[in-house]
């Protein structure tokens, strides 16, 4: 299943999705202007990181349509303490607005603490989707390019990383909390 094809069937058939992300905020939480941030570094040109930009927040209308999946995602506390090119501003309404999208009745956001220490998380960011069928799909993150994968046992490594990863981050309440104290502490 290509890139395309993997994003395309997490629009329209996914009832879950589980999402680390430990370098920056998922996608599907992504304010415009922080989605355009984290584009901005790579080797493209104004247009296209504005279409790449646009494209990536009008996939989160798929956490307000009818029947929306379950997304949870579990982010690294670094996310929310890194400064987006000296734009505290940015940060303060990045953070503003992931606590809004948990006012959202099927997405959850679990923070992995600072002090956590060594956790499998550390390894990459990673999203694992369930189909409405039962069968599930991950797309893995890497540096040069991402890999889709599909077989079953890749899958079952990926979700029993994934119940470490969470059982690592805080419960949702403290994670609200947590992220409003991000978010106060860029003004």
């Amino acid at each position: 299943m290509g890139q395309v094809r993997f994003t395309a069937a997490v629009e329209v058939g996914q009832v879950a999705v589980g999402q680390l992300a430990q370098h920056w905020v998922p996608g599907l939480l992504q304010i415009p202007e922080y989605a355009r941030a984290t584009l901005a570094g790579e080797a493209l040109t104004a247009e296209e990181v504005d279409q790449l930009a646009t494209a990536r927040i009008k996939r989160q209308a798929i956490l307000r349509r009818d029947h929306p999946p379950l997304l949870v995602a579990v982010i690294d506390e670094s996310v929310l303490r890194r400064s987006m090119r000296g734009r505290p501003e940015l940060m303060r309404e990045q953070c503003e607005h992931l606590v809004a999208c948990t006012d959202l009745p099927t997405v959850q956001i679990h923070v992995v603490p600072q002090d956590t220490g060594m956790y499998p998380g550390l390894g990459g960011p990673f999203t694992i989707a369930e189909m409405e069928d039962g069968t599930r799909y991950a797309h893995v993150d890497g540096q040069v390019k991402a890999q889709i994968l599909d077989q079953r046992s890749e899958i079952a490594t990926l979700e029993r990383r994934w119940a470490r990863i969470v059982g690592e981050a805080l419960p949702r309440a403290q994670s609200l909390d947590l992220i409003r104290k991000a978010a106060t502490s860029w003004t």
